[in-house]
């Protein structure tokens, strides 16, 4: 952490409820301590800066959650590239590419489930089950390209890449454009972070506006020649005698399936590697019993503390009196997934991280509802392999030598790690 964060931290911790920035970088970074301030003495809090109003504890983000009449995502674009700018540059750059359109994460029933519908059978246990010996021998494939320098930066060289190859297999693309696909993810992902300067946004857009055209030739070749991929799904799939997807509804649900796909699952599985090192006890719980269930607990508690969509959008319907608040139609809200799944009302002693928790499926990292992601079990299917075939063939993780802990990165919705240097050995 560095001393910067830590006078933030300090003084946030201080400072009067009307007078915190929950939007901070520092604060994003580091969140724990500002989100036990906002469950207990403000769970309904409206950010005097944003005017955006938080929702912190875990019964109050499932109520939300559950409740899409009441709590809409169907909203204005929240990403500053994307928010109506004046900037001229910006403007022509967008003007190159193709209208943002709500679908899936940013639409609500019936038109939500429509869109769903569409790509629902690429998620079917069905298809999941199929994909079990790919995500199996990349992850065997992504560690015999460093298990010989008994060190790694594990974001970089597993976390990343195991999703972005499945996500990317998913979606009918070569291996070759691997790169371009990781290009694109985090142009989406510094629009979510809201924490881009003007040359960023530019070079968001500019990287929104390829990865638009790239998939506009993708589709041309799969209504041509379809295949059994999700595009090839979205591209040629009507439903009930359904008009099929235009083509800016097409490009909308294919970059939420790229960053949905891939963006969180790579969090979660480096954060997972971390916890392990800062955990030695649990460690030690995983090597006495690598069993199936001893793993999917893991995962379970890995994506509890994680979180890696820490906060989503909702826009109130109409006004709402809720916990002494007054919360006004039209306004924004978040919805602090992060927060709830650290909530000592549902998770006692949260901030610890255990295996042995009776409840670890009531976390909601996934979301709930409506809403709830559609490719959590894709997710947790790669998480669960992916980690059998670490504790497999790799053992005692500890950070790299000369290596300084890791740090988060700073979104508004997105929580995970910069990078993660990391030493192990070869299970014997």
């Amino acid at each position: 952490m560095s001393s910067n964060d830590s006078s933030v931290l300090a003084a946030a911790a201080q400072c009067p409820m009307h007078e915190l920035n929950p939007m901070l970088p520092a604060l994003l970074r580091q969140p724990w301590g500002m989100n036990r301030r906002l469950r207990d003495e403000a769970p309904i809090f409206q950010d005097p800066n944003s005017g955006i109003f938080f929702v912190s504890r875990y019964d109050d983000v499932v109520k939300m959650a559950m409740d899409p009449t009441t709590f809409s995502s169907k909203m204005l674009q929240s990403t500053r590239a994307m928010s109506g700018s004046s900037d001229p540059e910006l403007l022509e750059i967008m003007a190159g590419g193709y209208p943002q359109v709500a679908t899936m994460l940013t639409q609500d029933p019936p038109l939500q489930r429509r869109y769903r519908k569409f790509v629902d059978g690429a998620f079917s246990p069905a298809s999941l089950k199929a994909l079990e010996p790919f995500i199996e021998s990349t992850a065997h494939a992504l560690i015999d390209g460093f298990i010989d320098q008994g060190q790694c930066e594990f974001l970089s060289d597993f976390g990343v890449p195991l999703p972005l190859r499945v996500i990317v297999s998913q979606l009918g693309a070569p291996m070759e454009d691997l790169h371009l696909f990781r290009k694109w993810t985090e142009a989406f992902i510094g629009n979510l972070s809201q924490q881009l300067d003007r040359d960023g946004i530019l070079a968001a857009a500019r990287d929104m506006v390829e990865f638009q055209h790239y998939f506009v030739e993708r589709m041309a070749e799969r209504r041509a020649a379809p295949q059994d991929d999700i595009l090839s799904k979205i591209v040629n799939a009507s439903i009930d005698g359904e008009q099929s997807l235009g083509i800016d509804e097409s490009l909308s649900m294919i970059s939420q399936i790229l960053v949905a796909g891939n963006e969180t699952t790579s969090a979660s599985i480096t954060e997972g590697i971390w916890l392990l090192i800062e955990n030695p006890e649990e460690y030690e719980r995983i090597k006495r019993d690598p069993s199936p269930e001893m793993i999917s607990n893991f995962v379970e508690e890995v994506l509890r503390i994680s979180s890696p969509s820490s906060n989503m959008f909702r826009r109130a319907v109409k006004e709402v009196e809720w916990h002494g608040v007054t919360i006004p139609k039209d306004a924004i809200l978040f919805a602090r997934f992060a927060s709830a799944n650290q909530d000592e009302r549902r998770f006692p002693d949260p901030l610890r991280f255990d295996l042995t928790r009776t409840n670890l499926k009531e976390q909601v990292a996934f979301g709930k509802g409506v809403h709830h992601c559609l490719g959590a079990a894709l997710s947790r299917r790669e998480m669960n392999i992916g980690f059998r075939v670490i504790f497999e063939r790799l053992e005692n993780f500890r950070l790299a030598p000369g290596a300084e802990p890791p740090s988060f990165a700073a979104n508004a919705l997105l929580h995970g790690l910069s990078g993660l240097d990391v030493s192990f050995d070869r299970v014997a």
